[in-house]
C-alpha cells in the first residue's frame, strides 16, 4: 500500500490542540515495551566494554536469541517496565546503521486481540505468535500485531506485543512459584532474576524517545499511535509530540544524515555521584536532576 507523503499538513496533524482517537476509553492501555537500535561498531563496542554501563547503570546482558525464524545477538539493558537493545552493524546484515524499532506493549491479558478486532484494517491480518529457544525447545514467548503501513522489515519498524501466558512457566520457571503473569514488570523481573545481580542499578525506566523520521513514516507512526490511544500534544515546525500512558514519543524530520532514534530520556532511581556527562562512542549520556538523557549522533 502506497503511503501519502506529508507535502501538505496531514489531517491527522492539523491543528495545534490535542488530537484524540475515537472511543479512546474503550481501548486497552498501550505502553512502551522496548525499542532497538543498530549502532556503528565502535559505538557498540564502547557500550559493551564500559564498566559503568555493565556494572552500575542497569541489569544487562549480551544475549543471543533464537526463535523459530531467526537468531540474533544484541546488548540488552533492562529497567522496571521497559528495556532497550543495541545491535552491532557488523552482525546485523542486511540492516543499516540507525535502523530501529519501537515495540509497544500491553499488560492486560487478551488486549492484543481486542486491538486486532478494533484496528483490523490497519494491522496485518493475523496476530503472530513468537517463540524463544529454551533448553533445545521453542517455547511460547509473545504475540505481536504489526501495522500494515510500518512494515517489520523496514528501516523503522513498530508493533504491539503481549507476552504469552505460558512464557513464565516455560522459560526458567521457578520451582516454587506460580509462574504466571504477562505484565512487562513480571517479565523483566524474571529476566533480571536469571542474571548476575547488579549493585543498585540506577536505571528505572525509559520515559521518552526522540525519533527522526521521514514524512511518510511520521504520518504512519502518528496514525498508529492515535489508534493506540496516544494524544498529539505538540505539532510545531515539523516536530510532533505523542503522549502515551507512560512515555512521550517525539518525532522530528529526518535528513540524509539524521535518522532513527536520536535521544532516549530515562527516569533514574538515583544518579552517580559527581556525574554530569559520559561518552560512549558516538553517543553521550547527560544526567539532569532525577533523569538522564542519552543522545546519539
Amino acid at each position: 500500500m502506497k503511503r501519502k507523503p506529508l507535502d501538505q499538513p496531514s489531517p491527522i496533524l492539523q491543528g495545534s490542540g490535542t488530537a484524540r482517537p475515537r472511543h479512546r476509553n474503550s481501548w486497552p492501555e498501550v505502553f512502551l515495551n522496548h525499542f532497538y537500535m543498530v549502532l556503528d561498531s565502535p559505538t557498540y563496542h564502547a557500550l559493551e566494554e564500559d564498566a559503568f554501563l555493565r556494572e552500575h547503570f542497569a541489569v544487562n546482558e549480551k544475549r543471543t536469541t533464537t526463535n523459530a525464524e531467526m537468531t540474533y545477538t544484541g546488548l540488552y539493558f533492562y529497567g522496571v517496565h521497559t528495556y532497550f537493545e543495541f545491535f552491532d552493524i557488523a552482525e546485523s546484515s542486511p540492516h543499516r546503521v540507525a535502523d530501529c524499532g519501537i515495540a509497544f506493549g500491553v499488560d492486560q491479558p487478551g488486549a492484543i486481540r481486542v486491538l486486532q478486532e478494533k484496528l483490523g484494517p490497519s494491522l496485518e491480518p493475523a496476530v503472530k505468535s513468537v517463540t524463544r529457544l529454551y533448553r533445545d525447545k521453542q517455547v511460547p514467548w509473545f504475540f505481536m500485531a504489526t501495522p500494515r503501513s510500518i512494515p517489520y522489515e523496514g528501516r523503522m519498524s513498530s508493533w504491539v506485543m503481549e507476552y504469552h501466558p505460558e512464557f513464565l512457566a516455560s522459560w526458567n520457571p521457578h520451582p516454587r512459584g506460580t509462574n504466571r503473569g504477562i505484565s512487562r514488570r513480571e517479565i523483566l523481573r524474571r529476566y533480571a532474576e536469571v542474571l548476575p545481580p547488579r549493585n543498585e542499578p540506577v536505571l528505572e525506566d525509559v520515559v521518552g524517545l526522540t525519533v527522526a523520521a521521514d514524512a511518510s513514516a511520521t504520518e504512519s507512526l502518528v496514525h498508529f499511535c492515535l489508534q493506540l490511544g496516544y494524544q498529539v500534544e505538540g505539532n510545531k515546525g515539523g516536530n510532533v509530540d505523542l503522549r502515551g500512558p507512560d512515555f512521550i514519543l517525539q518525532l522530528i524530520p529526518a535528513t540524509e544524515s539524521v535518522f532513527g532514534i536520536r535521544e532516549i530520556r530515562m527516569r533514574m532511581r538515583s544518579l552517580p555521584a559527581g556525574e554530569v556527562e559520559r561518552y560512549f562512542g558516538q553517543s553521550m549520556m547527560k544526567f539532569v536532576g532525577p533523569s538522564a538523557v542519552w543522545s546519539f549522533r
